[in-house]
Order: structure tokens, then C-alpha cells, then sequence
């Protein structure tokens, strides 16, 4: 017989006497209380079900002992059972729910039990009234629980709530939960979930969530929508504009509550040689790295220079922070969403011409000290300087002065950018050209001193691009990029390509004299043309030294050099003999380097006979005999 009586309200009373006691281990009279529910239930005793299975929530949440009795003797079943998210009452529901919620607590086995209820759990999320408690439930589910936080994020739990809470569906009460649910199975999403529409559609919904000034949150939805912005794949999608505003409103936003000392902080995350990995994932400058670095990740995709020209609302929106007297790590971005966009000649030239935004970008090289800043808006002007037509302009506009004192700059990518700088204005442009031969450095900078040489007494600009790229270099946070050294070699060669063009209009040939006067000027080429890192850099090199000595002015320069170094020739030598096979392969043909370095040669020998002593003269006149 029962102990549970036959009445409605002897079974409660004996129920309740029985979860107040010890739960002990036998409790082989709780498998009674399903069957007598059933007996119960509505509509013939409304008040027995309700009544009796709060009572069973309040013991299991008072006394986790009777977790697992609960499990085995099939309360926990019925309970989930007899849950009908749309249909049972929601006095009763909200009591089901807490023997559930209550059961799962640090409990995994019961846990595993409820796991495949779960989508059962979430549809209760309907019912405004209950989504406050059925989140609480999913929450102790889920939480520490790696199978139950798989499972919604399979079920796309992450969209649901950002839906609902979107809409304004859950309460007050049910915030704290569904803003803690939303992050963990945020990160418990796999790589091709997080890539689907769905966490397209959510990322646009917490993005509305962030902005929504729910300051109690805030820190979190911003979390959520970075974790969503790392992925390379929805990036690609991000380039929308409902999408990439809003993320550069959340910049914006995020930088505004950011104190003056914050706000170094965070320019000196930008940093390019400081790995964003090693900031603190809470801190303020990890927040604002993350975001600048997805908004130029997303501005570098092809998507997002076919959907925005200098005269979208979006990008004027970046034109105006760039503009902006308040500089800010998001000016840092727009100089590099601005740069993104600046691909093709068109565009630049407009910027140029039109939009005048070297005169902002010049005036930041110039006044600003943050390093990620001047990468960024070096970087910008850079792209500006490819088209030929621009050139003239920005040399006109002082950049080759700022370029001067850019290359101080303690920061070896900055260095690098102001170097590349200089090789784009040189290339292709007879004014540059020649502003950098005749006109003397600022007179703010002192040259740099090298081992055993005096300064000029004038010395031009020329000769302090010579002096910056025989420094010791630093080195560079990325594989990518060049440094100074490299670089400003590169912009000497592209001098004499341009000053040894047949068909330039100019009067070369005082220029070219006038160049040759600097002292040092072939160290550069020499340093590139040994240097084994970057091959292009090392054939340019070679190059620049064939072109030099084509006349009598740059072989002196050659010829000096080779005496401080006498194993050029060696290296000289290794290119003529070197690639054998390639030869024998291609019988009477060079390769460009060997052909290099034989217009080298015959130069040294034709313009340089009487300069070279009998040992250089012997190993040179070998080498053109030979080859």
C-alpha cells in the first residue's frame, strides 16, 4: 500500500512530511509520487499538481541530496514529461521548471538526463512569463557543462536569445541569464556555425544590443561581437554597410567612455610590434585593439571596395573622424579604411585633388607622436603616392621633409613606411628627384654620423637617406614588410632608373653629376645587393651599381666603396658563375641578375680603368674575359 493515502490532500500532507525528513537511501517510496500525480492531475484536482510539485522543487533546491533520488525514481522524468511549453499552465510550468533547474545544479548526471530536453527548455523561452526562470534552468544545465553548452550552440541558442531580447520578449529578471547564456555559447560555437547566417543575423542583433545603452551589459555584448568579428570568413559578410557602420559606431562609442591615459593605452596596443595575444582579454586596450583590427581586417576585402567609394555616408562618416581635431584610436582606423579604398587611380587622385586629405594626413606625420598612428597615416599616404599624378603634388606639399623626420622615428615600421614613402615619390618624378638632390635636409635634423666620414657642410637630402639606411636595423613585427635600410636603397635605384630613361624630357645629366657629388651614395646599393633576405631588393641593387657605372662620376662612387669592401667582387664573381645549369639549359643566355652584373662590369672596366689598382683591376678585367 501507498504511504501517500488515497486523497488529494493526505498525499500532499504525507508528501511534504517526506521531503522534510533525512533523504536516507532507501527511497524506494518516492517512485510513488509520479503515479499519484497522474492520478491527480487536472481537471479533476487542479491545485494537487501545482502544489505538489513545488513542493518537490523547494526540497531538491534546499537539499541537493535528493538530486539523485529524484533521477532514479523517476520525478525528474515525469516532470520533464508533462512540461508543455505552450500548453501547461504557467503557475505549474514555472514549478516544473524549478525541479528541473534545481536537479541539473552541479550535476551532470542529471544533466545528461535533461540534455536531450533542452530544445523543450528553450521553447518555454515563448512565454514572456517563464523566460526568466527557464533561463535560470539553462543556465545551471549549461553552465561548466561542455556536452550541454554544444548542444545550444548546435540548437543556435545564441540567435534565439538575441532575438528575443531584440524584440524586449524577456523580462528584467531574465536579463542577467540570457546576457551569461548568449557568451558561453557564443564561444562554444564551431568554426562553420559561427561562419552561417544565423551568426550573421545574431552578430547584427547584439551589435543593436551594444549600442542600446544598456550599460549593466555593455562589456559583454561588445565581447560577443568581437568574438563573432575574429572569424576571417564572416568578415567577408561584415563589409555591409547595416553591418560595418554600426561596428565603426561601436568604436566610436567604446573610445568615448575611455579616459585620457586609457586612451594612450590603447594607441600603444595599436602598436604594430605588440601582439594583441598578450593583452589582458578584459582590458580596455585588448576591447579597442580587437575592434580596430576587425574593422581594417573587414576593409581589406575585396567586398568592401566594391561597396564603398569616397562618397558613401559610411565612409564620410571615417573621412570625418579622420578630419576630427580629436585624435582618437579610431583615427588610427580610418586612416587604414580610407587607405583600403585608395585602389585604384581614381580614387587616389579624387582623395588628392579633390578631398585634399594629404594636407590632413601630412599634418598628422607631422604634429603626432603615437607610432600606430604614424604607421597608419604613413601607410594611407603611401597608397595615394602610386598614382604618377599625385607625386609632384605631394612633394609640392612638404611630404618629403616630413618623410626626413619620420625616418628618426624610434619605431622600425614607421622608419619602414617613411622609407617607402620616399622610393614611391622618386619613382617616376623628375621634381622629386630633384628636390632630394639639391635642396639641403631640414635644418632641425643632424645627419647621421657613420664610422670615418664628415658630414658636408651643406648636406642635402639626399645625403641623410644615404646616412638613415646604413644604420643598424630593428627588427620588424611582420615577415611582410621592409625596413628603412631596404627601402631607402630601393629609392636610390629608382633615382637612376628614372635619371637613365631615354626618353625623359629633362636634362638628366647635371642631376646625375650633382648626385654622384654625395658622398656614400653607392653604399646603399651595395648594402642591398649583398644582403640575401629579399632577392628583388638584391637584383635592384645590382642594378642600381650596373646603372652607376655607365659614366666616369659613378664609378669613382663604385670604386671607393669596393675599397672598403673588396668582397663585393667576390659576390660579383658568384652571380656571373653562379646557375650553371640554367645556362647550359639556355645556351647564350643570362639572367637578368648575370646581365646586371656584367653591365657592371664592362662600366668598372671602360669608365674605371685608372681608378682601380692592379688587384681590382686584375679581378675585374677577369671577369669580363671570362664572361
Amino acid at each position: 500500500m501507498s504511504r501517500f493515502g488515497g486523497n488529494p490532500d493526505e498525499f500532499l500532507s504525507v508528501l511534504k512530511q517526506y521531503l522534510a525528513a533525512d533523504v536516507g537511501e532507501d527511497y524506494h517510496d518516492l517512485k510513488e509520487v509520479p503515479r499519484k500525480l497522474t492520478e491527480f492531475e487536472p481537471p479533476g484536482h487542479p491545485y494537487v499538481s501545482k502544489e505538489a510539485v513545488e513542493l518537490l522543487g523547494t526540497a531538491v533546491g534546499n537539499n541537493k541530496d535528493w538530486q539523485t533520488p529524484f533521477k532514479q525514481a523517476g520525478v525528474l522524468e515525469y516532470v520533464l514529461q508533462q512540461l508543455d511549453p505552450l500548453q501547461t499552465p504557467i503557475e505549474l510550468a514555472t514549478q516544473y521548471l524549478r525541479v528541473i533547474g534545481n536537479c541539473v545544479a552541479d550535476n551532470d548526471d542529471n544533466r545528461n538526463a535533461v540534455l536531450p530536453s533542452l530544445e523543450k527548455l528553450v521553447d518555454c523561452l515563448e512565454r514572456r512569463s517563464l523566460a526568466p526562470i527557464a533561463l535560470a534552468v539553462i543556465l545551471n544545465l549549461c553552465n561548466d557543462f561542455e556536452a550541454g553548452q554544444n548542444e545550444a550552440a548546435r540548437l543556435r541558442l545564441d540567435s534565439t536569445i538575441c532575438e528575443y531580447m531584440v524584440s524586449n520578449k524577456i523580462p528584467p529578471g531574465g536579463v542577467d541569464y540570457a546576457v551569461d547564456i548568449l557568451t558561453w555559447t557564443t564561444t562554444a560555437l564551431s568554426p562553420s556555425e559561427i561562419r552561417d547566417a544565423s551568426s550573421f543575423k545574431t552578430l547584427s542583433q547584439v551589435l543593436d544590443l551594444a549600442l542600446s545603452y544598456d550599460e549593466e551589459h555593455y562589456h559583454d555584448y561588445v565581447a560577443v561581437c568581437l568574438h563573432y568579428l575574429q572569424d576571417s570568413e564572416l568578415q567577408t559578410k561584415a563589409a555591409r554597410p547595416e553591418i560595418l557602420g554600426r561596428v565603426f559606431d561601436l568604436l566610436l562609442d567604446y573610445e568615448y567612455r575611455l579616459q585620457p591615459e586609457e586612451l594612450q593605452e590603447a594607441f600603444q596596443a595599436l602598436n604594430s610590434h605588440i601582439d594583441p595575444s598578450r593583452l589582458n582579454p578584459g582590458g580596455h586596450d585588448f576591447v579597442v585593439t580587437q575592434l580596430v583590427n576587425s574593422l581594417t581586417a573587414i576593409s581589406a576585402t575585396d567586398d568592401f571596395v566594391k561597396l564603398y567609394t569616397p562618397r558613401t555616408p559610411l565612409i564620410k562618416k571615417v573621412e570625418s573622424r579622420l578630419l576630427s581635431l580629436a585624435v582618437t584610436p579610431s583615427t588610427v582606423c580610418a586612416c587604414i579604411m580610407l587607405g583600403n579604398i585608395a585602389v585604384s587611380n581614381e580614387v587616389s587622385i579624387n582623395m588628392v585633388e579633390d578631398m585634399s586629405l594629404h594636407v590632413t594626413l601630412i599634418g598628422i606625420l607631422s604634429a603626432r607622436k603615437e607610432a600606430a598612428l604614424l604607421y597608419a597615416a604613413a601607410g594611407f599616404i603611401r597608397h595615394l603616392a602610386f598614382p604618377e599624378e599625385n607625386r609632384r603634388v605631394l612633394g609640392e606639399a612638404g611630404l618629403i621633409e616630413t618623410c626626413c623626420h619620420l625616418l628618426l622615428n624610434q619605431d622600425p615600421a614607421v622608419r619602414g613606411e617613411a622609407a617607402a614613402i620616399v622610393c614611391k615619390l622618386v619613382t617616376d618624378n623628375f621634381e622629386n628627384i630633384e628636390q632630394i638632390i639639391y635642396e639641403n635636409m631640414p635644418e632641425d635634423i643632424t645627419p647621421a654620423e657613420l664610422p670615418g666620414a664628415t658630414p658636408p657642410i651643406h648636406p642635402t637630402i639626399l645625403y641623410h637617406i644615404i646616412t638613415q639606411s646604413q644604420l643598424p636595423t630593428t627588427p620588424l613585427p611582420s615577415r611582410s614588410m621592409k625596413p628603412a635600410t631596404i627601402e631607402l636603397g630601393r629609392a636610390i635605384v629608382a633615382i637612376l632608373r628614372y635619371l637613365h630613361r631615354s626618353d625623359t624630357s629633362h636634362d638628366v645629366e647635371p642631376v646625375l653629376r650633382q648626385m654622384y657629388k654625395t658622398p656614400f651614395v653607392a653604399k646603399p646599393l651595395t648594402q642591398l645587393f649583398r644582403q640575401r633576405f629579399y632577392a628583388e631588393a638584391r637584383s635592384e641593387g645590382l642594378l642600381g651599381l650596373g646603372l652607376m657605372a655607365q659614366s666616369h662620376e659613378g664609378v669613382m662612387c663604385i670604386v671607393d666603396t669596393i675599397k672598403e669592401d673588396g668582397s663585393l667582387l667576390d659576390s660579383l664573381k658568384e652571380i656571373l658563375e653562379g646557375k650553371k645549369e640554367i645556362q647550359s639549359q639556355n645556351a647564350g643566355h643570362f639572367t637578368r641578375d648575370q646581365q646586371n652584373a656584367l653591365m657592371l662590369v664592362h662600366g668598372l672596366s671602360q669608365n674605371g680603368a685608372h681608378l682601380m689598382d692592379s688587384h681590382m683591376a686584375e679581378k675585374v678585367g677577369a671577369m669580363r674575359v671570362t664572361h
